[in-house]
């Protein structure tokens, strides 16, 4: 199979400072054109499988890769950024918020499927941050089942995710130091018989060098 990783485009949270960021922040007028690039490079790389994290901006980012290639959209809990969703910077003002329910992503992004462990009390259900081992060990189970569900397949398959979970995701094969993924940026890996190997890291030949973000 092919893996291709695909950080979502620029969210309001990455254009604000640490202090003013929100817990579900959307993307940016810059994200939105960040976007559109993405997907008219992604409609020709014959993707079958399309999955995406529960967050908004991961869910925009995802909606025009829907126009682009008529895949459905499949919505994986496990694809969401380290930490889960909750409010607040620093330990002492973090708290748990819920995230968005089936109902809501269904309303937003009709066509999209939702996974049935996605209630409508929202993804989150405003449970406790997730440490960084908590994070890992997801990134972990993350990886075994991508490879249990497709590495004997042809399946060219997409995860529109976010940053930290990808670096978890490629760190349980990849043991060299990479840098922070761009925006919209893709990674490309082959998954043959359990073995992986890293095509293309940080791919953003799809974006005019003005709207390269991270």
């Amino acid at each position: 199979m092919r893996l291709y990783l695909i950080r979502h485009a620029e969210s309001q949270n990455n254009a604000l400072p640490e202090s003013q960021r929100v817990e579900d922040p959307g993307i940016t007028e810059l994200g939105y054109r960040q976007a559109r690039h993405l997907a008219e490079r992604v409609g020709g790389l014959g993707l079958t499988k399309l999955f995406t994290s529960p967050f908004l901006r991961t869910l925009q980012t995802t909606s025009p890769i829907y126009e682009a290639t008529k895949l459905t959209p499949n919505v994986r809990v496990a694809l969401h950024e380290e930490g889960g969703c909750f409010s607040g910077y620093t330990p002492e003002n973090m708290a748990g918020r819920p995230g968005m329910g089936r109902s809501d992503i269904e309303r937003e992004f009709p066509g999209f499927i939702v996974s049935a462990e996605l209630g409508d009390g929202g993804w989150w259900t405003s449970a406790l941050h997730e440490s960084h081992e908590l994070a890992g060990r997801r990134a972990a189970q993350l990886f075994r089942r991508t490879v249990d569900e497709f590495s004997d397949t042809d399946e060219q398959v997409a995860f529109v995710m976010h940053a930290d979970i990808k670096m978890l995701f490629l760190q349980q094969f990849h043991s060299e130091p990479l840098d922070l993924p761009s925006n919209t940026s893709i990674t490309a890996i082959q998954i043959d018989a359990g073995d992986c190997r890293l095509v293309d890291y940080n791919c953003v030949r799809h974006l005019p060098d003005k709207l390269v973000t991270c």
